[in-house]
């Protein structure tokens, strides 16, 4: 990182300055940030997010995607793992009042069914570790609140996504994403997948 940005850390992007304080990543949760808001506001665009609906994400970190999410007028349930990250992601999201909400959970241990809007959304960047991320795809989409999502996730999590879901859900991927757009770099190939219940795909 350059050293002029580095004695400037409002040029930096939130992701940027926690590698610039020596924040640890968990590596038990595959964690990452992303440090591009161009690359938040094209995955909002690929979703094709229903107007005003909810949008479940999951392994929200710091809310660059959540705030994009809530700025483009949708109501955005933000879950996160990390107790690091409540403060952070509070604060992104307080300017959007209701349409932002923060759990500070596991996913796998909260309620989908009695937080979820019948018809909504995912849209996450979902761990690293290619078993994680295709795991906790497969458990949200347990709950039948959700339709369809699109997630970011490692190459080797797709095949491992389409093999888990046995017909129940259309994966297509739709798209890539820089290594670079993160922080911790991602140490592997990241795609962009959509998804939709088999009996509401679109092909």
């Amino acid at each position: 990182m350059q050293k002029s940005l580095l004695r400037n850390p409002e040029n930096l992007h939130a992701a940027d300055r926690l590698a610039a304080g020596g924040f640890q990543t968990r590596d038990d949760l595959g964690q990452h940030f992303l440090r591009s808001p161009e690359s938040a506001r094209r995955l909002v665009s690929r979703a094709s997010l229903p107007s005003g609906g909810q949008v479940l994400e999951v392994g929200a970190g710091l809310g660059t995607l959540s705030a994009t999410i809530a700025a483009a007028g949708h109501r955005i349930w933000a879950v996160e793992k990390d107790p690091r990250m409540g403060g952070r992601l509070s604060r992104a999201l307080a300017q959007f009042g209701d349409r932002g909400r923060v759990t500070i959970a596991d996913v796998r241990g909260v309620d989908l069914d009695q937080g979820l809007d019948q018809g909504s959304s995912l849209l996450a960047i979902m761990p690293f570790d290619a078993t994680l991320a295709a795991d906790l795809v497969l458990h949200v989409f347990s709950s039948s609140r959700l339709v369809r999502g699109l997630v970011v996730l490692p190459r080797a999590g797709l095949a491992r996504l389409e093999a888990g879901s046995a017909g129940a859900l259309c994966v297509e991927e739709v798209d890539g994403i820089s290594r670079s757009d993160f922080w911790p770099p991602a140490p592997e190939v990241l795609r962009v997948v959509a998804l939709e219940r088999s009996g509401t795909c679109r092909r």
